[in-house]
Formats: C-alpha cells, structure tokens, sequence
C-alpha cells in the first residue's frame, strides 16, 4: 500500500470505529474464504465512503489525484471498466441522426453503444503495409477523406466525432496527434479508446492520447497496472464536458460501483505517485529487448507498437496456433491471446524476473520460416439497413452454414480480442461465414 491515498484512508477510519454494518452488503465484513480480510474493504455508500457518481469527498480526492497524475482537466473514476467509459463518451458527444467517423478496429462496446444511442457509425479501415500481418493502423488521409467529403454533402453538421483505437488490441498505435488535428480542423472532437494504453502518460516521449489532442479518452487501468478487473479511468481535455462525465456515466452504469475495485485505483495511484514511472520505463526496457530477439527470430514485428506488449505475428512463419500453443506451454507461459495470426504476452512492471527469462528461451527456440500469409480478418462489410435497425429489428438465431446471405442483427466477436467480425445491419456472405466458422462462431442472429 501507499501513502497519501484518500480512500484507503477513509475505508480504514470506517473499519476502525467498528460500527454496526446494517447495511449491504450483505457478507457485512466477514473474512468469508477465500477473501479473508479483504472483504472488511468491500463496502457501500455510507457516511464517510462517499458516492462515486455524487463524490464530494474521498473518491472525489482520488479523481483530482488522476487529474494531475494524467495532466486533464479532468478524470473520473469507472469501476465498469472502459465499457462503461465508452457508453459515457459517446454519450456526452450523441445527437439525434448522428455520425461517428470510426475505426473499423473498433471495441464491440462501443458497437453496441452507438446502436443504443442510435449514432451511425461510417467506418475507417485500418491500412495496412505490404508485411503487415495483424490489423494496422487508422491513416490520419483517410479521416480527412472521409470529413471533406461529410463537408461537400452538406452532411458534416450531423457528424458528432471521429472514434479510434490506439493502441489496438496488438499494441500498435495510430498517429493520434495528426488524426486530432483534422478532427479539430473540421470542429468535430476526437474520440480514443486508450483502454490498453493506462501506462503511456507515464514514459518521456508523448504517446498517451490526453497529450496528442484527444477530447476524450478512456484507459483500462487493470491491464497494465496494479488495479483490479474493472478499474478504469475516463479523460476529458475539454471544460464544457466535465459536468456531463458522470451524468453519461449514470446512464450506463451500476448504482453500486464495487469498493474493492476502488480501492485498488487508489493503490494504483499511490503507486504512480511514487515509483511507478521508474518500474514503468524499466519494464519497456525489457520488452524493447525480447521485441528485438523477435525481430531476431523472424518475427516481422509491427511498428509503432506499446512499449510494454509483445505483439508476435505468427501468420507466414510456418508456424499455426496450435504448434506455437505447444512452445508456449512446454516454456509455461500463458498467452493474453493467441491465434493464426499472432500472440500477444502483457508485461507490467510486477512481471517476475523468470516471466522474461521464459520468454527469451521460447523466442531462442522458435525459427520462422517465411511463407504466404494472410493478415487478422477485418472485412469489408456490405451495409443493407442501419446499425440501430438491425439490432433493434426481430431476430432469429440460425447455424452460421445456414446464414449466408442474411443481414446480420448483432456484433459478432471473439473474445479476445473483441474486434468485431459482423456488424448489425451488413449482410452475410461466403467468406464472412468461412472466417467466423474458423474463429470457431457457429450460431448467428440474423434479422427475421
């Protein structure tokens, strides 16, 4: 634990005065197994804990600490992770008939936010170099493109943002200042969904997107620093949005945000405070050097990628999924993702020492071999009715093999990495249904 944290210290003064718990939840306390002590921590909205959506004390303390930390004009705590933190930005940016300029690398929560919200999304596929095995990156000429030719058709008054995603799910980060710059040109606000990128405020060089013109943005604190699933931060670079942060947020969100995830932000900010960006840097440093063996190895490692994940494009080695599995597990090591395309490993700085010697001995074991490839699927999608329509629209559920043709009524995904494959309202062809058979998807809801 560290020092000067606001809501450690309340939940500790709360525990001390030994009161009386007639009030949720309902485990009042007790060190049931396996939480043990932990469970006295896991508290609710009662005199001195303060409210998250209403805070005027502790937890309101703690989002001044991130204020700073991240250097916004304000940040504001989500224990719904950065789903919740998404649904809160497209919210604060919705308008009735609105469009959002998104990167077709887009999170399925932010999909299924704009079909609640009723926003049409126009897509930005990601571009890819000649060697690019994995997803790529969104081209700052493409949301140009896109936002003269809203202007020419009269129709830029109806677009609300531009949306993207960097890092992506592998690491590899867009040039969010240049993409910033034609957004605001054009006065729409960008958008960034930084879930993978909580750490990138804390290195010399400007990689986080609060820094590079982003109005908003959400981080995922849980999947690169000390904070429990859920925990996640929402930035805003703007005055005229702040107090609409937790509004949004309340449209979306759970009325009892659990303490425990709380309190575990306010040990990650304890940690940031004092030898976090210290750790944080060494712990890149140690990547750079396995990304660098990689690259040794035969791996065409992507560019432009977080410093602190080892994104290793497995498509065209001579290697599948299930070969490189067994290289994985014969080094014990549990992958983040792994596919025919690639396999991501997350470091933080409380990776042990064995977790990189492990590494290094798996990559000295592998030799690529270079063969044809083919890149992670994004497809092209052939749109019939609008994204609300269709996932508001009657639906059936039918086996994928019997679906082509359909107009598909909802995300489809793996998870990981979350990517959508389908989205509502394109229709569903031979190679669509091939690649979510091989993604291992076999029912769909289509609509009726």
């Amino acid at each position: 634990m560290y020092k000067q944290t606001p809501l450690r210290q309340a939940l500790e003064q709360y525990i001390k005065q030994d009161w009386s718990r007639l009030h949720m939840p309902g485990h009042k306390g007790a060190a049931i197994k396996p939480f043990g002590q932990l469970m006295q921590y896991d508290l609710t909205e009662v005199e001195g804990t303060d409210s998250l959506f209403e805070d005027d004390g502790p937890l309101k303390k703690l989002e001044e600490i991130f204020t700073e930390l991240y250097g916004t004009k304000g940040s504001v705590m989500s224990a719904g992770g950065s789903t919740l933190c998404i649904q809160a930005m497209l919210r604060i940016v919705a308008k009735k008939g609105g469009k959002v300029i998104a990167g077709r690398n887009i999170h399925a929560s932010a999909v299924n936010a704009m079909a609640l919200l009723g926003l049409e999304p126009i897509w930005v596929y990601p571009e890819r170099s000649q060697q690019e095995r994995l997803i790529g990156r969104i081209s700052p000429k493409d949301i140009k493109t896109i936002l003269e030719k809203q202007e020419r058709e009269g129709a830029l008054d109806s677009v609300c943002a531009v949306y993207i995603t960097s890092p992506d799910y592998f690491g590899v980060m867009s040039d969010v200042k240049a993409i910033a710059q034609e957004a605001h040109q054009k006065g729409i606000p960008l958008l960034v969904d930084n879930a993978h990128g909580a750490h990138l405020r804390f290195f010399q060089e400007e990689l986080h997107p609060m820094q590079l013109g982003a109005d908003l943005c959400c981080d995922s604190l849980h999947k690169t620093l000390p904070a429990l699933t859920g925990a996640a931060l929402l930035h805003s670079a703007r005055e005229e949005y702040l107090p609409k942060l937790k509004n949004a947020m309340t449209v979306f969100g759970s009325t009892s945000p659990n303490y425990l995830i709380m309190l575990s932000m306010d040990s990650t900010a304890g940690f940031l405070m004092e030898e976090g960006p210290k750790r944080l840097k060494e712990t890149a440093q140690r990547c750079a050097e396995l990304a660098e063996l990689a690259r040794q190895r035969g791996f065409v490692m992507p560019t432009h990628c977080d410093p602190m994940r080892l994104s290793l494009p497995i498509a065209g080695t001579g290697w599948d999924s299930n070969r490189f599995r067994t290289l994985l597990r014969k080094h014990h090591i549990m992958e983040e993702y792994l596919s025919d395309s690639g396999c991501v490993l997350l470091f933080s700085p409380f990776s042990r020492e064995e977790d990189f010697l492990r590494t290094k001995e798996l990559l000295r074991e592998f030799k690529a071999e270079q063969q044809p490839f083919s890149s992670f699927p994004i497809l092209p999608g052939e749109k019939v009715m609008g994204l609300r329509e269709a996932f508001l629209s009657p639906k059936i559920s039918l086996p994928i093999e019997q679906a082509e043709n359909k107009v598909a009524a909802q995300v489809k995904i793996t998870c990981p990495p979350g990517i959508p494959l389908v989205m509502p309202g394109e229709r569903l062809y031979k190679e669509s249904i091939k690649i979510l058979k091989n993604s291992g998807i076999s029912v769909i809801d289509v609509v009726e």
